[in-house]
């Protein structure tokens, strides 16, 4: 640990006082404790450090082996380790301290460990970086065995960073100690950093662009002449080009990759008007859909949301091509990064606009980010975004400026969403209330109109989030509600305007109605419902073969299904006054749409196998049996009816391939 100009620091009366309630916290030599310590300034950091290592070590030994216990690392009761970059997991250094010098732990009192040297990570790679916080994250695995104190010093962009990305290392916290202080330009020793573009270079030889030729032969030139803020420009505007293509459609994966080194270059430099604060080096060497800076704002600023753009735009197309690649779940890790990056730089009362634009960008990465992993965790981080970003968009606002309707309007719809999935994970009453109001009051924002097929989506949203609450509080009135929202949409979600969304409205409609008719007892309520349920269904089915299966957002096997359920459901029911005639005919038809979920079923299994050799799955096993006992009863229903003569009737339309599973349950 460094001493240097460490001695002659003296401290301010708060900065003392702060020091005093960590060192009594410490000195309660407590087990699992977990203190946090914030100082911008480094050597201010490594006075405070080295006394707290010093005055702890003088409660327990005279001062005549003080000075000589200082130099023994072991003999000091707090033990103080810089964290190895190579491998930065602190939990993992104080068990190999431990296992290296246990012998001599084993005479000594210990109080714990200090961990230095986090702001080293601010050079180091974003996979370094990321890896960090994912070690901060296990903490919960290593509380059995922290038998002392940890004091993780680090410096103000990192606190949150870690409250953001490491919720469960936060949630651990015993405490934290702020120094407010000035930032030192810590791990910014070397200057300049000496550039490897040769990459960019290579794929110049290839490139026919004159300006793009002349660009790259620019930047060796301010390479070879040491100009930094030049060269810093030119790097971005090598970045601009590459960006500007993949905005224009070209996706090649070389885009993304020359874009994302070009910029990641232009942080490296420092500008010749002095040095980048360390929220600007933090973590820079490394359903709307998160939208690049313009060229007006801080120059890093937009780099950092640039970057995180760019990562997250790979991400779903390495996503679409193979998402069990670790490097799509890096390329996400890394947008959040740079996302979080930008935001420690952003003042949000000075930056709104530009604050409001990177939190929406957040928010979309996490949503993205809970899909592999930690679900939970994730949609929360992405409701904390959300909900920054709203919050900024209403201070100090009467009512929301007109230029501003839009994004207030898919703010409030992301939210809603990030809310209903999270229902599905813990808490579904209260998140889905939560939903259901963000929807709400998004659609203050949005007219028919103004914007007829994201008015439907929200409308489609919200009556999806009125049914999912049906399933946990069951009420006539939330399915009403969501019947009204889904006929709302269905006004302008046409077959010709947007035939895949009109399906998938119209199946949702008949589910409504369907759980809406079992709400009642009266049979005449009850069939006037599942009438209204065929017929969305039916509506549906007419749309689906129209459409690729890769389409639809509905499964056409399961609505056969459900159209079948609901024609036996009015078949059997002997409150209606219906004729025999009526309830064959029923019966018929319900028997038909079994059926034709089975043969679409063989169908897709047959294509599967023919092109990759696919094996039934449990899914697809489930789904026959479904089939199966829907038929069952059915035929069963034809017995009831008209005796063997109705069952044989039945048994009739059966295909060959099921008669022996049919036969044998009968």
């Amino acid at each position: 640990m460094a001493t240097s100009n460490t001695s002659s620091i003296l401290l301010s009366e708060t900065h003392q006082q702060t020091y005093d309630r960590l060192q009594q916290a410490l000195g309660l030599q407590l087990r699992r404790q977990i203190f946090i310590a914030v100082c911008d300034n480094l050597n201010l950091r490594n006075h405070l450090a080295l006394k707290l290592q010093t005055d702890l070590l003088s409660k327990n030994q005279t001062a005549s082996t003080l000075q000589r216990s200082l130099n023994s690392q072991i003999a000091s009761s707090l033990i103080s380790l810089k964290l190895d970059l190579n491998d930065p997991n602190p939990f993992s250094q104080i068990a190999q301290y431990y296992a290296q010098n246990q012998s001599d732990l084993d005479n000594k009192p210990l109080i714990g460990f200090q961990i230095l040297g986090v702001e080293h990570l601010t050079r180091q790679p974003p996979g370094v970086q990321w890896s960090f916080l994912r070690h901060l994250r296990t903490l919960e695995h290593h509380l059995d065995s922290l038998e002392f104190s940890l004091v993780l010093w680090i410096s103000s962009p990192w606190l949150c960073c870690i409250q953001q990305s490491a919720p469960e290392f936060w949630r651990w916290r015993t405490g934290v100690f702020q120094w407010m202080s000035d930032p030192t330009p810590s791990d910014l020793e070397s200057g300049t950093i000496t550039l490897d573009s040769t990459s960019v270079f290579e794929f110049s030889e290839s490139n026919k662009s004159d300006a793009l030729k002349q660009l790259l032969d620019q930047i060796q030139q301010l390479q070879q002449q040491s100009a930094s803020s030049p060269l810093r420009q030119a790097y971005r505007q090598l970045a601009n080009i590459y960006r500007d293509r993949i905005l224009a459609g070209e996706n090649a994966e070389l885009n993304y990759t020359l874009a994302i080194q070009a910029y990641e270059k232009a942080l490296e430099i420092i500008p010749e008007t002095g040095f980048l604060s360390e929220a600007e080096f933090l973590l820079s060497n490394s359903q709307q859909k998160p939208g690049f800076s313009s060229p007006d704002n801080d120059d890093s600023i937009d780099i950092f949301n640039d970057l995180g753009t760019l990562y997250w735009m790979r991400f779903r197309q390495r996503f679409q091509g193979n998402p069990q690649s670790t490097d799509v779940l890096s390329d996400l890790e890394q947008s959040i990064i740079f996302y979080q990056n930008a935001l420690m730089k952003t003042d949000p009362e000075a930056q709104p606009n530009l604050y409001i634009k990177i939190q929406k960008n957040l928010g979309t990465a996490y949503t993205d980010l809970a899909t592999l992993q930690d679900p939970s965790q994730n949609l929360e981080q992405a409701i904390i975004a959300y909900t920054e970003a709203l919050y900024y968009l209403k201070l100090n606002q009467t009512e929301i400026d007109p230029a501003q309707i839009q994004d207030y309007a898919t703010i409030q719809n992301n939210l809603g969403t990030t809310y209903w999935k999270l229902a599905q994970q813990t808490q579904p009453i209260p998140h889905l209330k939560e939903a259901i109001t963000a929807y709400t009051q998004a659609m203050e924002f949005y007219t028919p109109q103004q914007d007829a097929l994201n008015y439907a989506l929200l409308q489609t949203n919200l009556g999806t989030a009125y049914w999912t609450l049906s399933q946990y509080q069951p009420s006539a009135k939330l399915l009403l509600q969501a019947i009204h929202a889904y006929h709302q949409a269905l006004t302008y979600r046409t077959i010709e305007s947007a035939p895949v969304a009109c399906a998938a409205t119209y199946n949702n409609l008949g589910i409504a109605y369907w759980h809406l008719a079992n709400h009642y007892q009266k049979s005449e309520i009850r069939a006037k419902f599942l009438k209204r349920a065929i017929a969305a269904y039916q509506k549906a089915l007419s749309i689906a073969p129209h459409l690729s299966p890769t389409q639809l957002t509905f499964d056409p096997l399961a609505t056969h299904n459900n159209l079948g359920l609901t024609h036996y459901q009015l078949a059997i029911d002997s409150n209606l006054p219906l004729g025999k005639a009526t309830r064959i005919s029923l019966l018929e038809a319900a028997l038909k749409h079994h059926l034709q979920a089975d043969i679409n079923e063989s169908t897709q299994l047959e294509k599967q196998q023919l092109t990759d050799g696919a094996v039934p799955n449990s899914k697809t096993t489930e789904h026959h049996q479904t089939t199966l006992s829907y038929l069952l009863r059915t035929i069963r229903a034809f017995y009831n009816e008209s005796g063997l003569q109705g069952q044989n009737q039945a048994l009739s339309q059966i295909p060959g391939h099921l008669l022996p599973e049919i036969l044998r349950a009968l």
